[in-house]
């Protein structure tokens, strides 16, 4: 807990973040909020099919030195980048060209800003984090829309974070052999990838099934729900998952990376109730508070939008340890039966906005059970 207290500028940029999108929500609109989530959503999902959770990797594993996991990660996001620039390009472009810059800048920079951690260059981790955040705001301010807005404020930062590892950068590219580059261990990332990959498109997923079916300003409620009563559980949780990454990759034995992640949310749980509490009695007058909107919602459904970003929080804080466990396979499988079930659920849509909310929450809640369920038995059975 000390050295969380210590080390608290890590989650500085939460701030920033959070700031930035009520602030462009006030000024721009929901419309265009919801817009700026949508890029968000989808570039994420496919940020980590492009740098298949190599930051995860380097923030889980002792075995290699920083230098050449920078440069079997470089040469992932290089080769990903082609692929899926190919297919894009077999396929008649299905993914808009901002979308992949957006993928693309965003795998660079969560795969920078690891590096900088596990060097224990906190406060410069920090700056970094929170430049693109900044740039949101500057790039709005001038005009510019929100499809281009997100990519180009990641791009910033990587641009420094580039200029700011310059000399690992050089010291990786100088061990570069064809022998090197047959060891890179793709299987491994590749499980992970998909897994993460699978929940990425999960929490996507939502994001595009309500603004085809509803439009920009559900969207923008949906996210804008989460920023506001969940900014509290996020903020922490950004300050406590590094740190739990850290100390699983300082244990040996699968139980005790497994305590420690459960220990964590633990510590959670008071802070959940109460945020529970509030967006259950007030949920309506907070956010019309920040924003006025001229369609009907209740408490009841901002409190379930509540729950849905608590539960994935969770099942993302959980995909680390799964693959410290070299378990992601096992996850895979969940996040997959969960995803058939809601596409068939969703397939011929005649819900109205709150029932659907209510069908995302009970696949997500199964989703949570089935994980905890597997990590107990885990913990007491495995030898």
């Amino acid at each position: 807990m000390i050295s969380v207290i210590k080390n608290f500028p890590v989650v500085i940029h939460q701030l920033f973040f959070l700031f930035a999108q009520l602030l462009i929500l006030k000024v721009y609109g929901i419309g265009y909020s919801g817009s700026l989530a949508y890029v968000g959503t989808v570039s994420t999902f496919l940020a980590v099919i492009i740098n298949l959770r190599s930051d995860i990797e380097i923030m889980i594993r002792s075995s290699q030195a920083l230098y050449e996991s920078l440069l079997d990660a470089t040469g992932i996001i290089l080769f990903m980048t082609l692929f899926i620039l190919m297919l894009n390009i077999i396929f008649g472009s299905p993914i808009s060209i901002y979308i992949i810059y957006s993928g693309i800048a965003i795998a660079m920079h969560e795969l920078l800003v690891s590096i900088l951690f596990v060097q224990k260059r906190i406060f410069t981790y920090s700056i970094f984090r929170t430049i693109p955040a900044i740039a949101l705001i500057f790039f709005a301010s001038i005009g510019y829309s929100a499809e281009i807005i997100w990519p180009a404020a990641f791009f910033v930062s990587v641009l420094f974070l580039l200029i700011y590892l310059k000399d690992l950068f050089k010291k990786a590219f100088r061990t570069i052999t064809l022998n090197r580059i047959k060891k890179i261990k793709l299987i491994e990332r590749v499980n992970a990838s998909i897994t993460a990959t699978t929940f990425s498109f999960f929490a996507a997923f939502f994001v595009i099934i309500i603004n085809f079916y509803f439009g920009d300003e559900y969207v923008g409620i949906w996210s804008n729900t989460m920023r506001i009563f969940n900014s509290l559980i996020l903020f922490f949780l950004a300050a406590c998952i590094p740190f739990m990454l850290n100390t699983i990759r300082d244990q040996d034995l699968d139980s005790q990376k497994i305590k420690a992640f459960f220990n964590l949310w633990i510590l959670f749980i008071p802070l959940i109730l109460f945020s529970y509490i509030v967006v259950s009695y007030w949920g309506v007058f907070i956010f019309s508070l920040m924003q006025s909107f001229d369609f009907e919602i209740s408490n009841a459904q901002l409190r379930n939008i509540f729950l849905i970003g608590v539960a994935i929080s969770f099942i993302g804080s959980s995909q680390g340890l799964y693959q410290a466990l070299n378990q992601s396979i096992a996850l895979l499988v969940m996040i997959f039966a969960t995803v058939v079930i809601g596409l068939i659920f969703v397939y011929e849509l005649t819900f109205s906005f709150a029932e659907l909310i209510e069908i995302f929450l009970f696949l997500l809640f199964a989703l949570v059970m089935m994980i905890l369920v597997h990590l107990s038995f885990y913990l007491i059975y495995k030898k």
